[in-house]
């Protein structure tokens, strides 16, 4: 091992220290069995959640994690997953095989290596996870500091605390709503917060698509109707600004979500003014979503102070009043209906994310011998998501059986025609052409079976480029925006199209929304994202972007090219010469006249090869 006077260096960091309460009492009990089941929620839960909240795994330390990160907000938000994730996963299991973590976080300054850290910012987190009851969370008043007004939890104030072999007492919080410090085990009731979630199993964002791709948009939900697993109230947001004169905002926001959720046709949406008899009504949220027949309940609060306004959204699973997701947004108000309509449509795109992926967590605990079509297409489109050829050819023989199932399915109609175009630009097909081709006619079936089809339009746009046809590509991705400006399938398409017809604002601009829906988009968004910021001379947000791309889908062979051309452009030409390496292993094909094909005007192609001969492609 690499000692600290070996390539160690020192940086500030946010040290996350998890620990399993009672585990010598577990493997008394049942040593293999206890090993198992911790593997396994390391495997599954704890390195998923730590690389999503872009966070490393330093090291596993017997019954205890320790991870570092380099944002606190995002420590914090990790930790939050990991004990709602270990809470969903114990509830399955008898008590004598249910592990729950203690965890503690502490910022500070550390020494690194690529190997460990060091230092007594790690014993400071080691020591505040003993503070923590079973399930809870714990962190010092640094890490306060720094995520206090940034996330929308509740902190409570321990006072100075004396820690074990630390030399000064450290002030210390605990998460409000986890277990208290010092008491009994009990399940923590607050699941993970995610500005734009990354996937837990699929590593992509999931479309949550109904059984035949039936279209149902806004209900009245009658107090005896059956909650439906895709079923959603928007409550009346509250007014907070203390000047009753500006409850309409509240209101006008409450039912811009609503009808902008609605646009989700998988989704059923709780009419807004079925909601409106329960104003000011505090009941439990699992009566709450009984009366509105709604498995999930959005709430929120507006606050306007002088010239800004701040929304604070949450949402809850009425069936066991878990929260599952919350953010805040900030605006500078100059049109007020401008802002409404903006923060309407970018929460309704991160809470049908955070939906979507609900949905397929649910999909993926059903037996793999008793699926219907649409489990299995919530399957498929996972698999395609891994960006992978093997990925890439299972999620065709699922949708293939799917549609053999339901003819009439226009979703699975859809899916397949997009899993079919990725085949043929991620660079997996011997017939890339016809593959586009059939792509075109798979996602005009679909179009045929329902108009209204989001994907199907979005895969259209992205194939019509390829084919040069721009002015179809441009009329499809309108027409997708359309049916959903929230859709991020759609806002992908649209800025893609815009990339390859040469309006890079207009790409970058549509590229970092759907971003901002939803942070869990697939590696071809985040290309042409890449090849916008290039074109725009942005080159260290290329890079940023394209190296956490690689990072999520190392698979997938273009992202290499884009980032060597990247670090080419601000001189790390050690970097972009290993860069240009791993793409050339990935794709080895692949030469410079090949790159970039679908520019409408070629003039943009010779910028874009300009950036990329820097980096040595030819």
């Amino acid at each position: 091992m690499t000692g600290i006077g070996s390539g160690g260096n020192r940086r500030l960091a946010t040290i996350l220290f998890a620990d399993v309460a009672g585990y010598s009492r577990l493997m008394r009990a049942d040593e293999e069995r206890t090993l198992t089941d911790l593997r396994a929620h390391l495997a599954e839960l704890v390195a998923p959640a730590v690389e999503r909240f872009h966070g490393r795994i330093v090291k596993s330390l017997g019954d205890g994690v320790l991870a570092e990160f380099g944002s606190a907000v995002e420590a914090v938000r990790c930790a939050v997953e990991l004990q709602s994730g270990m809470a969903e996963r114990n509830a399955g299991l008898p008590a004598d095989r249910r592990q729950s973590f203690r965890i503690g976080l502490h910022l500070g300054d550390v020494i690194t290596n690529d190997y460990d850290v060091f230092g007594d910012t790690v014993n400071v987190a080691s020591r505040l996870q003993t503070l923590a009851a079973p399930g809870a969370i714990v962190l010092s008043a640094s890490v306060h500091e720094q995520v206090r007004d940034k996330l929308t939890l509740t902190f409570r104030d321990l006072g100075a605390r004396t820690l074990k072999n630390i030399d000064r007492p450290m002030r210390a919080y605990a998460l409000a709503g986890s277990a208290s410090v010092g008491a009994g085990r009990r399940r923590w009731v607050m699941a993970a917060l995610a500005g734009a979630v990354f996937a837990l199993v699929a590593a992509g964002g999931l479309f949550f698509y109904l059984h035949r791709g039936d279209a149902v948009g806004s209900k009245t939900a009658a107090s005896t109707a059956p909650m439906s697993a895709s079923s959603v109230a928007v409550l009346l947001f509250t007014n907070q600004s203390g000047d009753v004169s500006q409850d309409y905002f509240a209101d006008g926001l409450t039912e811009d979500i609503t009808r902008a959720l609605g646009r989700f046709r998988q989704l059923t949406v709780v009419a807004y003014r079925a909601v409106l008899p329960w104003r000011g009504k505090e009941l439990p949220p699992m009566e709450m979503g009984r009366a509105l027949g709604a498995r999930f309940l959005v709430s929120g609060s507006v606050r306007r102070i002088d010239d800004r306004v701040r929304v604070t959204v949450q949402l809850a699973d009425a069936n066991n009043g878990t929260q599952l997701w919350a953010e805040q947004y900030d605006e500078r108000l100059t049109d007020i209906f401008e802002v409404q309509d903006r923060v309407a449509r970018r929460v309704a795109g991160s809470l049908a994310s955070n939906l979507q992926q609900i949905a397929l967590q649910q999909s993926l605990r059903k037996p793999t011998g008793n699926l219907d079509a649409y489990d299995l297409l919530l399957r498929a489109r996972a698999l395609s998501n891994e960006a992978t050829r093997a990925g890439n050819r299972m999620a065709r023989e699922a949708l293939e059986k799917v549609t053999r199932m339901s003819p009439n399915y226009a979703d699975a109609q859809a899916e397949l025609a997009e899993a079919t175009f990725q085949r043929a630009v991620y660079g997996w097909s011997e017939f890339a052409d016809q593959d586009v081709d059939s792509a075109v006619r798979l996602a005009q079936k679909a179009i045929e079976l329902d108009e209204e089809n989001v994907l199907a339009h979005s895969v259209l746009a992205r194939a019509y480029t390829v084919q040069q046809r721009y002015d179809l590509a441009l009329a499809e991705s309108e027409r997708a925006l359309q049916l959903n400006p929230s859709d991020t399938e759609a806002l992908t398409a649209r800025a893609a199209v815009l990339l390859w017809t040469g309006d890079i604002d207009g790409s970058i601009a549509a590229g970092e929304l759907a971003m901002r829906l939803n942070g869990n988009v697939g590696p071809e968004p985040a290309l042409n994202l890449g090849i916008a910021y290039l074109l725009d001379k942005r080159f260290a947000d290329a890079v940023k972007l394209l190296e956490a791309a690689r990072v999520r889908y190392p698979a997938y062979p273009i992202l290499d090219f884009p980032l060597a051309g990247a670090y080419a452009e601000l001189g790390r030409d050690a970097e972009a010469a290993e860069a240009l390496d791993q793409g050339k292993r990935k794709d080895p094909y692949l030469d410079l006249a090949g790159f970039g094909t679908r520019f409408k005007d070629p003039a943009l192609k010779r910028r874009l090869d300009a950036t990329l001969r820097k980096a040595g492609f030819k």
